[in-house]
């Protein structure tokens, strides 16, 4: 089976990304998630016209999920990530 981690690793950017813009569309458990992604949001808005900003974003939500790796309720958002096609 394959760690959690490098599960998380193999998600792609556009999954993300597309996360990101529309985190709204999704009901997310893990308090932790909607405030990274409200702020990620602002921050793809506020760097419109910079691509380069797209994958610090993506790690940034990478990270979260890997340190919260324990936590249920990011569990739950991850199952739910992973999901999205």
């Amino acid at each position: 089976m394959t760690p959690t981690a490098k599960i998380i690793d193999m998600i792609p950017d556009e999954r993300l990304i597309h996360i990101i813009r529309h985190s709204n569309d999704f009901t997310w458990s893990f308090f932790a998630m909607k405030v990274i992604l409200n702020r990620l949001n602002m921050k793809i808005t506020m760097y419109k016209d910079d691509r380069s900003i797209l994958p610090v974003c993506c790690n940034e939500l990478r990270t979260l999920l890997k340190k919260s790796v324990n936590v249920p309720n990011s569990q739950a958002d991850l199952k739910k990530i992973l999901s999205i096609a």
